[in-house]
């Protein structure tokens, strides 16, 4: 039986942890104790190598740091020698450059931060390993339909019965390629929204940000009549707008754009570059990488990195960059000062044809107004609960479908209350599952 036809089978998935501290391979093995995998420990790149000599491995996660072999040492010659089994990086801040060079040589899938957030950690695997899955499940389709196709080139002309028994098939296995190729196009979008949660878990970033962006600018998107394909790498590239500001300092992303100096600014306005070095090799994202590339450019050619003006900046960019500073301006990251709604609204009528295309501000503007709330209402992002601050106003707090808090102004003890909601969850089925947070940007802004 095939390694595919094994996974299809349901047999557990094989996984290798690698890293040369003692402490993080038993924190490793107690956090997936009780998950449905088979698991492999090695204190270096050499024992790993020896695991894998043995056992047929599906994921590998490796420390980025260790002697003798680093992580994209090793993990290039997993490339080599086991090109099918999946390869994710364990790596701290300080290590982009070394991450970088791990993408080039190891042809990494993805890679997760020390320290991780468990629940993170485990979703990304479940996730890596269904599209495995889905991969494998697509190739053995589409091997089928191979072997199907030779085989009616083989049947005689006037075996009309046999040709339409061997057509039904035919449509029977495409009909399963296809829907193994939504499956996996699916868990493609998904993973991306996850990595999307992992980039805004850094202090600094915003949270909720680049899903109302993403979102948003779709809607925006489908107005201006852009066609699928098109859309769909807005919305990839609206949820990783924030990837590049992984690589700026604290000082940094604590700053408002306007309070900081010349060089401070530039330095910020290159994240939108610093995403293409990231995502380097992926290149199912090359269009999505192009837009964020193009997001801080103006209408007029005042803007970077090019000075591109009007058509010629990608219309996706000018989506983003219109979305984008609305809701920077409501909630204070670009003058310091959080703003009323009608003043953000007032302030991206009065750039238009300077900053900002006017049909793209026209469509969001009039986006806006189809709501259910009225125009000058603030927007409502979801937040995870370690992000959550004091005088943040609260949407609504739901937990396993119960509202827990509705319309208030954040204390000290409903942060408290939140965070042991998550922690001293009683119901086994819901453990791991995450407060829904729901909050309006601009709290002490008064609209209208």
């Amino acid at each position: 039986m095939t390694e595919a036809a094994s996974l299809a089978n349901d047999r557990p998935a094989k996984i290798l942890f690698v890293d040369d501290e003692a402490n993080v391979l038993k924190a490793l093995c107690r956090l997936f104790h009780n998950e449905p995998y088979i698991t492999y420990f090695a204190a270096s790149g050499a024992e790993g190598l020896e695991v894998l000599r043995h056992n047929a491995v599906d994921l590998i996660i490796s420390d980025m740091r260790m002697p003798e072999m680093n992580g994209a040492e090793f993990l290039a010659q997993i490339a080599k020698h086991w090109p099918e089994t999946i390869r994710i990086l364990l790596t701290g801040y300080a290590d982009l450059q070394l991450t970088i060079d791990a993408v080039n040589k190891g042809h990494i899938y993805n890679y997760c931060n020390k320290p991780w957030n468990d629940e993170e950690l485990k979703l990304l695997v479940r996730k890596t390993l269904e599209q495995k899955r889905l991969r494998e499940e697509r190739d053995r389709l589409s091997d089928l339909v191979h072997q199907q196709n030779k085989a009616l080139k083989a049947l005689n002309e006037h075996l009309e019965e046999k040709v339409e028994q061997r057509t039904e098939q035919l449509k029977k296995s495409m009909h399963h390629l296809d829907e193994a190729n939504q499956s996996l196009k699916k868990q493609y979008i998904d993973s991306i929204r996850a990595f999307s949660r992992i980039i805004e878990m850094r202090p600094g970033i915003k949270s909720g940000h680049s899903k109302y962006i993403a979102e948003n600018a779709q809607a925006v998107a489908k107005k201006m009549c852009m066609d699928d394909a098109d859309s769909q790498q807005l919305l990839f590239a609206g949820l990783l707008l924030q990837l590049g500001k992984m690589t700026l300092p604290d000082e940094i992303l604590t700053m408002s754009l306007y309070s900081m100096n010349r060089e401070q600014s530039q330095r910020y306005l290159r994240h939108a570059q610093e995403a293409g070095a990231l995502l380097k090799g992926l290149t199912q994202l090359n269009a999505a990488v192009t837009l964020i590339h193009y997001q801080y450019e103006h209408y007029d050619g005042s803007g970077g990195p090019e000075g591109l003006a009007g058509a010629r900046i990608p219309l996706g960019s000018r989506i983003l960059m219109v979305i984008r500073d609305y809701i920077s301006y409501l909630e204070g990251s670009v003058t310091g000062q959080k703003m009323p709604v009608m003043e953000v609204r007032k302030h991206l009528l009065d750039y238009r044809d300077k900053h900002y295309d006017p049909n793209v501000v026209d469509a969001f503007l009039q986006h806006l107004g189809e709501g259910a709330l009225p125009t000058n209402t603030r927007p409502v992002i979801e937040v995870s609960y370690t992000q959550l601050r004091v005088g943040m106003e609260i949407d609504t707090v739901s937990y396993d479908n119960k509202i827990y808090l509705r319309d208030c102004i954040l204390t000290e003890q409903m942060i408290n209350r939140i965070i042991n909601l998550h922690k001293n969850r009683k119901n086994r089925k819901n453990r791991g599952i995450a407060p829904l947070i729901k909050v309006r940007i601009g709290a002490d802004v008064i609209t209208g």
